[in-house]
């Protein structure tokens, strides 16, 4: 009786041993004392300030971040690929750059939430007046605008055609046979639909009134909707220069920043660009007429450009394409990210993010 208890005490000390055991084991190994966190300039969202502290809009995310959850931390600074490289080999915890998500990068790497959504955008340099007023006038001899225009000469001689018909007999004092009518019958057409009103022509049968009601209404929609695509056309192509599509890029010369979203986008819809290590580099590449076009992440383009006092010389297009979202870097599997998530999406839904956004002179797409 005693052995069956002491056999039966013994089981019972295994069980909890090894249950002990599985828990210990199901428990997350615990963060390290201090998080390594990887960063490369990249304003605005990190740059060094006078005094050469980091400062930007990804600091001021990641330290309010680090304050809310208790993570001590250390900065440190790399390239772009040794940040993709660190993070994939766990030498660092994260990187707080505006990284972008990728098919390639999600394969190497994890990532939070979004905390910012961008595009690519095109910077060129800036047009002169002559160019500029150039350009305006190319828009009158375009294959487009010229058939825009005959359709609506075919348009205003329907109109007038027909109105002769109703009248010719009716009122032939104002719409006589013969080719003579029929101009006065387009005259009138072409009087109505560009609503001068000078009232030396006017329908008199029920036919001719019945058409002249339509014509009326129809030219209103005809004129206004002529009108807007004209101004329209113009004012893109007075702000836009002549770069308004993929196609129109493979056709320059374009440079993009060495492994960036941009660069990748770019060769993955077979524009040839030329790598160049850093903004700045680029830019100066640009201002230097080494390349026509220069592709990046649209808000560091634009701060790039208003930093360095570059408006007089460049500007960034409207063009807009290749939509990214901005995201914190982890190791793949990595803990904090299930951490992180919550309180990140709840800053930047706050007012004080659209703040700090704004301070930057920056807004999401």
């Amino acid at each position: 009786m005693r052995d069956k208890k002491l056999r039966f005490s013994f089981v019972i000390g295994l069980l909890a041993a090894a249950t002990f055991t599985a828990g210990q084991e199901a428990v997350p190994p615990a963060f390290p004392d201090t998080l390594l966190v990887g960063v490369k300039e990249s304003p605005p969202f990190i740059y060094h300030s006078e005094a050469g502290e980091l400062r930007g809009i990804s600091i001021w995310l990641w330290e309010q971040l680090a304050e809310e959850l208790g993570y001590a931390f250390q900065y440190r600074e790399m390239s772009l690929e040794e940040i993709i490289s660190g993070l994939e080999r766990g030498n660092i915890h994260l990187s707080i750059n505006p990284l972008t998500v990728t098919s390639s990068r999600i394969e190497r790497i994890g990532f939070t939430q979004p905390f910012f959504v961008s595009n690519s955008a095109v910077a060129a340099p800036k047009a002169s007046e002559l160019s500029t007023g150039l350009a305006f006038l190319r828009k009158f001899f375009s294959l487009n605008f010229l058939k825009a225009v005959l359709l609506l000469f075919l348009v205003i001689f329907v109109f007038g055609f027909v109105a002769w018909l109703f009248e010719r007999h009716n009122n032939p004092e104002e719409f006589p046979g013969g080719w003579r009518g029929l101009w006065e019958g387009i005259w009138w057409s072409a009087v109505t639909m560009t609503t001068v009103g000078y009232g030396d022509k006017s329908p008199k049968s029920t036919g001719g009134r019945i058409i002249g009601l339509i014509w009326m209404f129809t030219a209103i929609i005809i004129i206004s909707g002529f009108t807007a695509s004209i101004a329209s056309s113009l004012t893109v192509n007075q702000l836009g220069g002549s770069i308004s599509s993929l196609g129109e890029l493979r056709e320059l010369k374009v440079g993009s920043v060495a492994a960036s979203a941009s660069e990748s986008f770019l060769r993955n819809n077979f524009v040839n660009a030329g790598a160049y290590p850093s903004l700045e580099s680029g830019l100066a590449a640009l201002h230097g007429q080494e390349v026509e076009a220069f592709v990046y992440d649209e808000p560091i383009l634009r701060y790039a450009i208003l930093r360095d006092s570059l408006e007089g010389t460049v500007e960034v297009l409207p063009f807009r394409f290749n939509p990214q979202y901005y995201s914190f870097g982890l190791p793949k599997g990595s803990l904090l990210a299930k951490e992180l998530n919550p309180p990140l999406l709840r800053i930047t839904e706050s007012t004080r993010w659209k703040v700090i956004l704004s301070e930057y002179e920056l807004r999401e797409f």
